[in-house]
């Protein structure tokens, strides 16, 4: 895989991971539609989705670059990841929308 597609998926990854970390909680799958508080499920199937998004960031990052560099990258790749998602919690806030709606189904 080429060194830019791995970028992209390491920061695809640290995103969707945060992203599905926020729904998980009250006030953001309220604005999402979903409801006043996050289905106990739903809520244990983002978290564990988000956090396994972060590991995944993680672990494409060390093979990219290795250790020393790599974790430097990840460490980056998660602070852009997060502040884009508070981002777009702030202002297109449907645009997660999708994401809630996968969870419902398959909750």
């Amino acid at each position: 895989m080429p060194e830019a597609m791995l970028l992209l998926a390491i920061f695809a990854a640290a995103y969707l991971g945060f992203a599905a970390l926020a729904i998980s909680q009250d006030r953001h799958w309220h604005h999402l539609g979903g409801g006043r508080h996050c289905p106990r499920r739903a809520c244990l199937v983002l978290r564990g989705i988000g956090w396994a998004l972060l590991f995944v960031a993680l672990a494409l990052s060390l093979v990219r670059d290795g250790a020393s560099f790599g974790s430097l990258l990840w460490a980056t790749v998660i602070t852009i990841g997060a502040l884009s998602v508070v981002a777009t919690l702030s202002w297109r806030v449907h645009w997660l929308r999708p994401m809630a709606r996968l969870v419902q189904h398959l909750g």
